[in-house]
């Protein structure tokens, strides 16, 4: 799976993430702000990224919150992806083929039984 599934924001193409971190902790110039809201109104999931970040109080807080966000989205692919693995049906070959074996196991062991006692 690509690993740039894993982090948050780093789909989008024209927004870096550290440039979302550093303009949601006020630390950009009033041109880069712009540049960054005009981007902005043009990708949904980053502006709601963005809103989501911007309630944070403590925005020195910013990174660690995102870090997490990482982590706990890693977790729930993982589990979304193993569960598809398990739930994954079998192939069409494989269900005749052991009711095959099965009953060639079948008839051999009746073929056994009446050599037996005849």
């Amino acid at each position: 799976m690509n690993s740039d599934l894993f982090n948050i924001l780093s789909q989008s193409k024209d927004i870096d993430q550290q440039k979302l971190l550093d303009y949601l902790q006020d630390k950009l110039s009033p041109e880069e702000r712009h540049e960054i809201e005009k981007l902005l109104v043009d990708a949904d999931f980053e502006s709601d990224a963005t809103e989501g970040l911007s309630s944070v109080k403590d925005k020195q807080q910013l990174p660690v919150i995102m870090n997490e966000l990482n982590k706990q989205l890693v977790q729930k692919l993982s589990k979304r992806r193993k569960k598809s693995i398990l739930k994954k049906p079998l192939p069409n070959i494989l269900i005749p083929a052991v009711a095959t074996i099965i009953i060639l196991l079948l008839i051999m062991m009746f073929y056994l039984l009446l050599r037996k006692y005849l």
